[in-house]
């Protein structure tokens, strides 16, 4: 009896461990860093944790968090890769909703705005902007204005409450978003 009940046990974790190893042999996700490297040359400026907090201004309320230092390690690589321009442009995309474009657009642009740089952001999301109001800013006027001409460059910038930061903010919702961004006042 104690040698068939030995027998199930290995039996049972050998079951389990081929179950693992298969599971993890198959597994296609990124899960990490290393796994992205073996994809793509593609040069990774910074990997950054996941927010826990209630909004979206990490670096601005708490600069000495992990995240923080996520954000001035991405700055810095930036830094690096456009030595000796004064003026340069980062865009932050991705095809799905909700995968951290507006966190890491305030965040990044905060790392720039705390070393004095004057940072503009474009909350270019037509569809659903919400970019606003994590600076408490209104959204009535906005890329969308200045695109059909109804508004001059000066009166879409909203300063904020903090230093070297100002937002241009997606305006009101248009009905025809893409056709929008691809208008020749967008560049």
């Amino acid at each position: 009896a104690s040698k068939t009940y030995n027998t199930s046990i290995i039996i049972g974790l050998v079951i389990a461990g081929l179950i693992v190893f298969l599971l993890e042999y198959f597994n296609e996700k990124i899960v990490d860093k290393k796994d992205l490297e073996k994809c793509t040359k593609i040069p990774i400026l910074a990997v950054v944790g996941h927010n826990k907090e209630e909004n979206d201004l990490a670096v601005i309320n708490h600069p000495k968090s992990v995240i923080s230092e996520s954000f001035r390690s991405l700055r810095t690589n930036i830094n690096f890769m456009v030595a000796g321009k004064e003026k340069f442009c980062v865009l932050i995309t991705s095809s799905v909703s909700a995968e951290g474009k507006t966190f890491c657009s305030i965040n990044l642009a905060s790392a720039f705005a705390i070393l004095g740089k004057k940072t503009v952001i474009l909350g270019a999301d037509l569809r659903k902007p919400k970019i606003f109001q994590d600076f408490d800013l209104k959204n009535d006027k906005g890329i969308s204005n200045y695109l059909i001409n109804k508004a001059g460059l000066d009166e879409i910038i909203q300063p904020t409450k903090y230093e070297n930061i100002d937002i241009i903010s997606a305006g009101p919702v248009p009905p025809n978003p893409s056709e929008l961004i691809s208008n020749k006042n967008m560049e």
